[in-house]
């Protein structure tokens, strides 16, 4: 298992992945299924929850992949999996435009958007770091950001994080240790 946990403490259960006290919690935003969507509204299933914005260049499209392609060795067992993105660009993440977006790694995918306020606060949960800069790009603002995905395990509690520097083998080890539970 290679997977990052960072920001202690931890809570240690039967799987290998110990829980992260420290990141995490439910949100409520207007998601690409409804007004209203929480987070625990998927509670039952392994969530991989990712945070960008459909306009990034290049990290964004390369972990929604990368998260596309770990449900992809998943099987069957994909059913029991909830990619999920929240943006950190509101102004331009529409539902509808996330909806676009994401249809290009599943059909499962969902997408989260919200205030400029709420989202710094989900953020914050999740201690993610999102730094806009101004381009002179057509692209217009650009964000420094983090790219973690974070697994949750299916009562939504932050299991690990994985970085770009993760193996997929290791990455689908610790999805199918959580189904197990």
């Amino acid at each position: 298992m290679v997977a990052l946990i960072c920001c202690l403490p931890l809570l240690a259960v039967a799987s290998s992945l110990p829980v992260n006290t420290r990141l995490g919690g439910d949100f409520e935003l207007p998601s690409t299924l409804d007004d209203s969507t929480r987070l625990s509204d998927f509670k039952g299933k392994v969530v991989l929850l990712n945070f960008g914005y459909t306009h990034c260049p290049d990290i964004c499209p390369m972990v929604l992949n990368r998260m596309a392609s770990l449900l992809n060795e998943l099987g069957e067992e994909r059913a029991r999996v909830q990619p999920v993105f929240v943006t950190f660009d509101p102004a331009r993440d529409t539902r509808e435009r996330l909806r676009e977006y994401l249809a290009y790694f599943g059909d499962d995918f969902v997408g989260f958007t919200g205030s400029e306020e709420q989202l710094a606060k989900v953020a914050r949960q999740y201690g993610v770091v999102a730094i806009p800069q101004q381009s002179d790009s057509a692209a217009g603002t650009l964000f420094t950001h983090s790219d973690y995905i974070y697994l949750l395990d299916q009562q939504g509690r932050v299991r690990a994080l994985f970085a770009k520097s993760d193996a997929m083998d290791d990455m689908v080890e610790d999805v199918e240790s959580l189904l197990e539970e």
